[in-house]
């Protein structure tokens, strides 16, 4: 096995995503603000002076409006994508394919748990649909169907190291042939419902579905491309948890735990956070419980285009 492609440990990756205290975020977008309007304002009394005074405009603000254009464009483009994520809609469309222009191949895989005492998961998938659940008792039992004009084979490594961590990755090899929506590719992945479970996915582009209230989760990272996420951790956990979440554009819906203590902490870009019945603290969204209760669920969102709903 090569292990070159081993997941790093989840704990290490989360820490470089900390968020600055909530006061500091806040000023920090006040002085962005602030800088931003005092660019428009010399760059609308440059414009004035330069068709008052029939003067060419100096070249920092022709900078400024290629600048300004860029920006609009990019706003656009991210409309656009949205669109058709959300609805589904539009030139572009990042929903599920049912396009087959190859042969539809469908192959199953199980991985035994070897006897691991604990496991570290890396899901890669590029394109497609994805499901996620804990319901085996082996390290993995997976279903995967696809074209195979667009998508090779998902390659699955696993190695039980000395101290008994098995450390398993799973990930998504594209053909290479160029496609605007590539075709039909499902994975649907069980996982060990006994032990303790790092995991970490990083989906592309389509939809993703990930009901994790079955597994004995220690540790969660989950970076979502471009599509809609579906993250359920609503049974009972039986260890702290921490949790990086992490959605580019489209929406985002959060199951959350009702009987043990939650913790959110959010920076949010182009969108919106639900927060449902969780009450904010200052510095985060808590329940009730949150300081009450021997295990906790803590969690960092990082939102970029689209609605996040926690429920």
């Amino acid at each position: 096995m090569n292990t070159q492609n081993l997941p790093t440990n989840i704990d290490e990756k989360t820490s470089r995503h900390r968020f600055m205290s909530s006061q500091a975020a806040k000023n920090l977008r006040i002085l962005s603000w602030l800088i931003n309007l005092i660019f428009l304002a010399s760059l609308i009394w440059a414009i004035y002076q330069a068709v008052v005074d029939q003067k060419p405009l100096p070249i920092w603000a022709w900078l400024g409006m290629v600048v300004l254009f860029a920006v609009a464009a990019g706003l656009a483009v991210m409309v656009v994508v949205y669109r058709g994520v959300s609805r589904e809609i539009g030139p572009i469309d990042f929903g599920s394919s049912s396009l087959v222009v190859g042969e539809l191949r469908s192959e199953s895989r199980r991985m035994a748990a070897d006897g691991a005492k604990a496991l570290q998961v890396e899901i890669k998938m590029t394109a497609g649909a994805l499901r996620i659940m804990g319901d085996t008792t082996e390290a993995l039992e997976a279903t995967f169907t696809y074209d195979d004009a667009d998508w090779k084979p998902p390659q699955v490594d696993y190695v039980v190291t000395g101290d008994g961590k098995g450390i398993m990755v799973v990930e998504q090899k594209a053909t290479g042939r160029p496609a605007m929506k590539p075709g039909r590719c499902e994975w649907d992945v069980r996982l060990n419902q006994i032990l303790p479970t790092e995991l970490k996915v990083k989906f592309g582009a389509g939809k993703t579905d990930l009901r994790l209230a079955g597994l004995q989760l220690t540790r969660l990272y989950v970076e979502s491309g471009v599509g809609e996420l579906n993250l359920d951790l609503g049974g009972k956990l039986e260890h702290n948890v921490m949790a990086f979440i992490k959605s580019g554009i489209g929406d985002t819906t959060l199951r959350l735990p009702q009987d043990i203590g939650v913790r959110i902490q959010s920076s949010m870009g182009i969108g919106s956070l639900q927060p449902h019945s969780l009450a904010w603290d200052g510095r985060a969204y808590t329940n009730n419980l949150y300081g009450r209760n021997a295990v906790t669920l803590d969690i960092t969102i990082e939102g970029g285009m689209g609605k996040i709903s926690l429920i």
